[in-house]
């Protein structure tokens, strides 16, 4: 991490320790992995192919993990189209992608149902994941990784926005945090965090 990123990353360690900590636009930090609280947990969701996962399923593989939501102008186009291009990158250069499975996890669970998510995921890598479920399943996932998500504007109806954390989680096999990509890092600087750990991946 650059000293500005550590910097910031120790803010939150001690945010956290009050119970403040959340992670609220794409310029919120992530916590460094020393954090006393635990980035990461168990969830069970539904895949854009109507199949329940959990996150054992993941054990063995890294997960890059972004929460977002369908309806979304700009930042999640923008971001998954970023992990798209890093891992089309790691492919070009020959890195096998069997130990990492991208994931779009969706924080708006009323409008994105499992034909939605599928659409949406087919815009971006094959291999990209899209995982729904209920609101309550939702909401035990992004508290598990420390997301925070909140729905704006006119919430009568169905175009309301969800304001949201914007940052691509990297956990490692075991399903410990290892790193984040915010909107500031590019698809070069997630390629070069990601290559020597797939390379070393069995």
């Amino acid at each position: 991490m650059t000293l500005p990123r550590i910097l910031s990353a120790a803010l939150l360690v001690c945010l956290s320790a009050l119970g403040l900590l959340y992670w609220a636009s794409p310029d919120r930090q992530a916590p460094a992995p020393s954090d006393p609280v635990p980035i990461g947990g168990p969830f069970s969701l539904v895949s854009h192919e109507g199949k329940t996962v959990t996150d054992q399923d993941f054990r063995g593989r890294y997960m890059l993990i972004y929460f977002g939501y369908t309806f979304c102008p700009d930042v999640c186009p923008t971001e998954l189209a970023k992990m798209t291009r890093a891992l089309e990158q790691l492919e070009k250069e020959g890195v096998s992608l069997k130990a990492v499975q991208p994931l779009f996890i969706t924080v708006d669970p009323e409008r994105d149902d499992v034909d939605q998510m599928a659409r949406y995921v087919s815009l971006f890598h094959l291999s990209l994941m899209g995982l729904t479920g209920s609101p309550e399943q939702i909401k035990t996932a992004t508290d598990a990784y420390r997301v925070y998500a909140q729905k704006s504007g006119d919430v009568s109806g169905d175009a309301y926005l969800v304001d949201h954390a914007s940052m691509i989680l990297l956990m490692d096999p075991d399903g410990q945090f290892v790193d984040f990509f915010s909107s500031r890092e590019t698809p070069d600087d997630m390629v070069a965090v990601m290559r020597p750990l797939l390379k070393a991946a069995k």
